[in-house]
């Protein structure tokens, strides 16, 4: 056996010494633990405030319906029913108050909220009932063994309530808290069966006989939802309240179907991936962009630029056949500054003019010639060859 095999084998033994020494000390410290997770309501609990509360209804053999508009037509609420309405008492028209309180009147129990709107708009159902709403942000206790109590024990829970000061309330197991109340003239006080609160603040909870039946006035029915239902001792409290009102009939049970705008879930449960495609239209329209400024351009300013008139000029002249004038021009400017300078080469005829500028000057003596004397002047190359020589030779002498 090579020494490279033994320290392969060895490093291999070592590496499996230490993953199960891992695995020993992972098994020997681990513990289960068992955790329960509140998943979030499905179904008809999303939507359903009191589905809680009609299935704890059911589970005690209480036949309960459960609705999301009020149509006492498909309701058809009999004498020993418990109505309870969780909608806004101000949607309910002269015609659906009659409804109600003429079958309260013939037995049934109908259990109301106050509505959660401005003062002076109780509307019909407690306008009937000599009720007004007032805004008035209170918490209640109650001793959680006494609501848990006989449904009969309604008047001593309320005594107990009503005495903040006493042993029972301070040490008080739930509580209820409404930012409404409803009050009633002093003289008609005495016609509920009892009251929760005082004449001064308002009243948050009252059961008001009604013919054979009664109608029960709550500030809120957040206690009665879902989420709420378990908490404290809502539980309790509610079965004080509904107890003495479920006979033999059924449980009716009317809710609000607060659900957002379709837009304002897509905003709130959407957020994550609205924004990266947010970013990502944003960057397209940048990349697509060109420019960001006014749409049109900006005027060009005025310009005199003598350069570009004298060329526009000569091009013109160019193009209207006047080449031969313009050559002639220069070549007249060439030979007065020559005649200044050097009057004798100026009297020279043609060729030995041409053989003394091109002994002085580094410029061929054909391209004199044909400045001199240009043979084509209408074709381009020939006439800006011939004007090129001449400004040299110009600048040169």
């Amino acid at each position: 056996m090579t020494l490279d095999r033994r320290y392969r084998l060895l490093a291999l033994g070592v590496a499996v010494l230490l993953l199960g020494l891992l695995a020993f000390w992972f098994f020997s410290t681990f513990q289960r633990v068992e955790r329960e997770v509140t998943l979030p309501p499905r179904g008809e609990a999303r939507y359903n405030p009191l589905f809680g509360l009609k299935r704890t209804l059911e589970a005690r053999k209480i036949e309960t319906v459960s609705r999301a508009d009020f149509n006492f037509t498909a309701l058809a609420p009999e004498s020993g029913d418990l109505l309870l309405l969780d909608i806004d008492l101000r949607s309910l028209s002269d015609e659906q108050t009659e409804e109600l309180l003429q079958w309260a009147e013939d037995g049934g129990h109908l259990a109301i909220r106050l509505p959660e709107g401005d003062e002076g708009r109780p509307g019909p159902l407690l306008e009937r009932l000599g009720l007004t709403v007032a805004h008035e942000f209170s918490c209640l206790r109650w001793s959680e063994k006494l609501a848990s109590g006989n449904p009969d024990t309604s008047k001593q829970l309320v005594n107990v309530l009503d005495g903040d000061d006493s042993a029972a309330a301070l040490s008080a197991d739930g509580y209820f808290c409404s930012a409404y109340r409803f009050k009633t003239a002093a003289e008609y006080e005495s016609d509920f069966d009892w009251l929760w609160g005082n004449a001064e603040k308002g009243f948050m909870f009252g059961r008001h006989p009604w013919g054979d039946g009664d109608v029960l006035i709550a500030a809120d029915f957040d206690f009665l939802h879902n989420t709420n239902l378990n908490q404290g001792g809502n539980a309790a409290l509610t079965w004080q309240l509904f107890g003495p009102m479920l006979d033999e009939g059924r449980a009716l049970l009317v809710y609000a179907t607060n659900t957002p705008p379709w837009y304002v879930l897509l905003v709130r449960h959407g957020w994550y991936v609205l924004l990266p495609v947010l970013i990502a239209l944003l960057a397209w329209l940048a990349a697509q962009s060109q420019r960001f400024g006014p749409l049109l351009p900006l005027a060009p300013r005025h310009q005199r630029a003598v350069l570009a008139h004298v060329q526009a000029a000569g091009e013109f002249a160019f193009a209207r056949g006047r080449g031969a004038a313009l050559h002639a021009a220069v070549l007249r400017a060439f030979r007065q500054r020559l005649r200044r300078r050097d009057p004798v080469a100026a009297a020279l005829a043609l060729e030995p003019l041409v053989q003394t500028l091109a002994e002085r000057l580094p410029i061929p003596a054909a391209r004199i010639r044909q400045a001199l004397q240009p043979q084509e002047l209408a074709r381009p190359e020939q006439f800006l060859a011939a004007i090129r020589t001449l400004m040299q030779l110009r600048a040169q002498i």
